[in-house]
């Protein structure tokens, strides 16, 4: 008996340690593969570590720690409109379905279901943002026509062997150097996905599926069957428009925001809450978002508080600067808005600043033409 249950254990460490096979598939066939992945199902137990080195926000304490550590999670995936992912930690987990196109998360530590309501191309990351199939399909679709994308030797991962693909972006204003993808190459589904900052041969982020089956979990997998006793609320996500409406006149075709900024031009996403702009395409592209007074003060306190730098902009306007390896933000206050402009992306900081500046610069022109 001893002896079999030594002979069972050991056979994932036999199997990870058997010679992996090369592929001759060729990176232009690997990246159509994976792009026609998002149909395949399957069931995983995934890890995801980043090293950002963020510094606690106020009201973004989730989001940093999922941007600063190691995430566990085990996921069910029928189809894009149907999939579960759960997250374990020591204290509990916490649930993400997706049921039909319906968002729902549940809570272990509040017993809580909550259905998220409302368009959401533009959010905060989740932790099912990290999962290699996501993240590899989000990133080669965020890709320009200029990438340049080479073969990588291929690894076991999951018990797949896997062929690797190397994705470097071409546009200098990214902090992004390199993106390697593993992915089966018959199915195309995506097993490892790691990020490297420019200048750097270590990545910063890693997600990994440890154990992986591509089968169908089925609909009961997927789709939340709340308990009787389980607490229920709707909610939708934040409208950030009122924070700059009314206090100016509104152009650029109905938007406050500039047309371009730093030599990006405004991004149309269908959906897209109001009061979001997004800027420029590929990996250069940022987000600008308004915060109202109140929290965009404490946001730059904490900021400064944590070691960020400030920067001088355009005119007497002061900005905050985080930095990381791979995502930069710059905070300012500026204009008649009363709100900070918070700017974020995997971009260099100076394309931030430009940005920044050109915003303070705008914000000027239109109190100027309201008030003479």
């Amino acid at each position: 008996m001893l002896s079999g249950t030594v002979a069972l254990c050991a056979v994932p460490a036999v199997i990870a340690a058997l010679p992996v096979p090369a592929s001759a598939i060729s990176a232009a066939s690997l990246r159509a593969h994976i792009l026609a992945s998002a149909s395949q199902p399957y069931q995983a137990y995934a890890e995801s570590t980043v090293n950002l080195g963020l510094p606690q926000l106020p009201d973004l304490h989730d989001v940093t720690d999922l941007l600063d550590g190691t995430t566990d999670q085990y996921v069910w995936y029928e189809s894009p409109a149907y999939w579960r992912a759960d997250v374990v930690t020591g204290t509990g987990e916490s649930d993400t379905y997706t049921d039909g196109g319906v968002t729902y998360l549940w809570n272990y530590g509040s017993n809580l279901l909550t259905q998220v309501t409302g368009t959401q191309p533009v959010r905060l990351p989740r932790a099912a943002d990290l999962l290699p199939p996501a993240l590899a399909l989000r990133l080669l679709h965020t890709a320009g026509t200029a990438d340049h994308y080479t073969r990588l030797p291929s690894r076991r991962v999951a018990g797949v062997a896997a062929a690797g693909l190397r994705l470097v972006p071409a546009s200098p204003g990214t902090t992004i150097g390199a993106i390697d993808i593993w992915a089966d190459p018959h199915t195309g589904l995506p097993v490892e996905v790691q990020i490297s900052a420019r200048g750097s041969a270590a990545p910063v982020v890693t997600s990994t599926l440890l154990e992986l089956t591509q089968a169908n979990p089925g609909l009961g997998a997927v789709i939340p069957h709340p308990a009787p006793q389980l607490g229920m609320t709707t909610t939708r996500l934040p409208d950030v428009d009122g924070v700059l409406n009314g206090d100016g006149d509104g152009d650029h075709d109905g938007t406050p925001f500039p047309p371009a900024l730093a030599g990006l031009g405004h991004v149309t996403i269908p959906g897209s809450p109001p009061g979001i702009a997004v800027y420029g395409a590929g990996f250069s592209r940022l987000v600008l978002l308004p915060l109202p007074s109140d929290i965009g003060d404490d946001a730059q306190n904490a900021a400064i508080q944590a070691g960020a730098d400030t920067v001088p902009l355009t005119g007497q306007a002061t900005g905050v600067l985080i930095r990381t390896p791979l995502i930069n933000v710059v905070m300012v206050r500026a204009g008649f808005h009363h709100a900070t402009f918070l700017f974020a992306g995997a971009v260099t900081p100076a394309l931030l600043r430009s940005a920044a500046s050109g915003l303070v610069t705008d914000l000027s022109r239109q109190r100027f033409r309201i008030h003479r």
